[in-house]
């Protein structure tokens, strides 16, 4: 594998993909699972304490893989793609609870 230079572009697109593009997928997670486990009868107060704390290990580990992944893209991919998929479910799930 072919070391490159750091440069500011570079060392930005990890810090905000790290920050932000972490976060957006993880708030999709917890509201897709708070949702889940709601509409399968768990407490909403334990379904919410319970996701919470996944959710805290999920935001970092994908914190700390934008850093040591080796393409960038790949990282917002998936990253921008799970938010963006995640997001509609908790929507879809939510509506059918509350239906």
């Amino acid at each position: 594998m072919a070391r490159h230079a750091l440069t500011p572009a570079h060392i930005a697109a990890r810090v905000t993909a790290g920050i932000f593009g972490a976060y957006a997928f993880t708030w999709g997670f917890a509201a897709a699972g708070v949702a889940a486990l709601t509409g399968l009868g768990v407490a909403y107060h334990d379904a919410e304490m319970g996701v919470l704390m996944l959710a805290f290990l999920v935001f970092l580990g994908l914190f700390l893989w934008s850093f040591a992944a080796a393409r960038i893209a790949r990282v917002w991919a998936v990253l921008a793609g799970g938010a963006a998929l995640l997001f509609p479910a908790a929507w879809a799930i939510q509506r059918a609870i509350l239906s």
